[in-house]
């Protein structure tokens, strides 16, 4: 390419160094200095002129942009051990039936070279919310065991018992780390399922997201970053037949209860889109725009009582029992989240939210949104978007995925 058209194939560099603006000196300035060589041989030979500029190619733009993404840092951030961590996983966990190796990826993915175990050690802390004290016989046993096993990988460890009236899962567990410590976060927070690599497109994107947080590399803008793969529209867009997703009698419920809100979206007309599956990064401003006592009042809605399943039914204080096994309140709970945290009801699709960085906005952009595209809902330009084979097939992710369970790697 740089033969043949220099001003793309250094186009294509600047889309590169963008893409990993965040990483550690030593892999970030290799690639600089050989977008530096490139540039210099073109100019030299000929090949990069003055008319490439005005007919268009952002080198210019795109160095700028670079050049300010690595300026986020603060100078004095990292050189030495922080007292306190600037990022909290916040892990909602049970203990039976969940390996949770794949946490070891913070500190290396076993398909890449990058060794990130000396930010992840000074500047992430590991908040374990465990859901199912009750199936062990010594609570404080299983807290030390944990302690232990992920103590000298993590800044912090913790481990908190959360019982609920009837188990609500990440809606209690998310809403007593905030309830725990509103008064003490770190600038910010990943909020995570045990098994949160299902639930997501690429673990090197949650990896990464946290890395580039923890060494701050996040713009201010990105208050909020849906990590799940699985963007879902309520309103049933291009479809002839009559929307299947009505605007049920319990999510107008559970809206109004939480946000105490005398009118709720029509999900039907797609006043409220979102990621299902709620793993996300929040900034604690974000948190900070509500106060405390709205976080402990969903609290006790979601866990100190049954109050959120009565909310299910329109007559009596009914729980349902498939209810309970399903979680139901947590679950349509799932597209709230984001509004909580200062977002649109309708929330952007990753690769469309300007505000992300690019590394953020590159994966996962789902077939739907080629759909989208066409229907001209990103506007005309949007239409070219198109999908480009890879040397990466399912197995090739699915064993990436089992290799963070390796003990090899440990």
């Amino acid at each position: 390419m740089y033969r043949s058209c220099a001003p793309a194939a250094l186009t294509a560099l600047l889309l590169k160094l963008e893409s990993v603006y965040f990483e550690q000196d030593a892999m970030w300035t290799a690639l600089y200095a050989h977008y530096v060589e490139r540039h210099h041989e073109a100019v030299a030979a000929g090949s990069l002129l003055q008319s490439h500029h005005v007919n268009g190619w952002p080198l210019v733009e795109g160095l700028q942009r670079i050049h300010a993404l690595r300026e986020l840092q603060p100078q004095t951030r990292h050189r030495t051990p922080s007292v306190t961590p600037s990022v909290d996983l916040v892990l909602c966990y049970c203990g039976r039936n969940e390996r949770i190796e794949w946490l070891r990826g913070f500190h290396r993915l076993p398909w890449r070279d990058e060794d990130r175990s000396e930010t992840i050690r000074n500047s992430v802390a590991l908040r374990i919310y465990h859901k199912c004290g009750h199936i062990f016989p010594n609570e404080e046993e299983e807290k030390q065991k944990l302690i232990a096993a992920w103590s000298s990988w993590f800044h912090t460890v913790e481990v908190r018992f959360v019982d609920d009236e009837i188990r609500a899962d990440d809606c209690s567990a998310y809403l007593a780390y905030i309830v725990d410590r509103y008064d003490n976060m770190p600038e910010f927070a990943v909020f995570l399922h045990a098994d949160a690599p299902e639930h997501i497109p690429t673990v090197d994107l949650l990896m990464d997201t946290v890395f580039a947080a923890a060494r701050g590399y996040l713009p201010r803008e990105a208050g909020f970053i849906h990590l799940s793969h699985n963007y879902v529209r309520h309103d049933c867009p291009g479809s002839t037949e009559p929307c299947r997703t009505p605007d049920a009698f319990e999510v107008s419920q559970l809206w109004r209860t939480v946000f105490r809100s005398s009118i709720t979206p029509a999900m039907s007309q797609g006043d409220l889109n979102g990621y299902c599956c709620v793993q996300f990064l929040v900034r604690r401003e974000r948190v900070h725009l509500r106060n405390k006592e709205f976080y402990a009042r969903a609290l006790r809605f979601f866990g100190d009582t049954p109050a959120s399943y009565h909310a299910l039914f329109p007559v009596g204080k009914v729980v349902w029992e498939p209810d309970t096994r399903g979680r139901t309140p947590c679950q349509l709970t799932m597209y709230f989240w984001h509004v909580m945290f200062g977002e649109e009801l309708w929330l952007p699709r990753r690769h469309r939210d300007t505000r992300l960085p690019l590394f953020i906005r590159m994966l996962n952009i789902e077939a739907e949104a080629v759909v989208e595209a066409q229907r001209g809902e990103d506007g005309p330009a949007a239409a070219v978007i198109q999908f480009t084979g890879d040397d990466t097939g399912a197995d090739d992710t699915y064993y990436r995925l089992q290799s963070l369970f390796s003990e090899a790697d440990a």
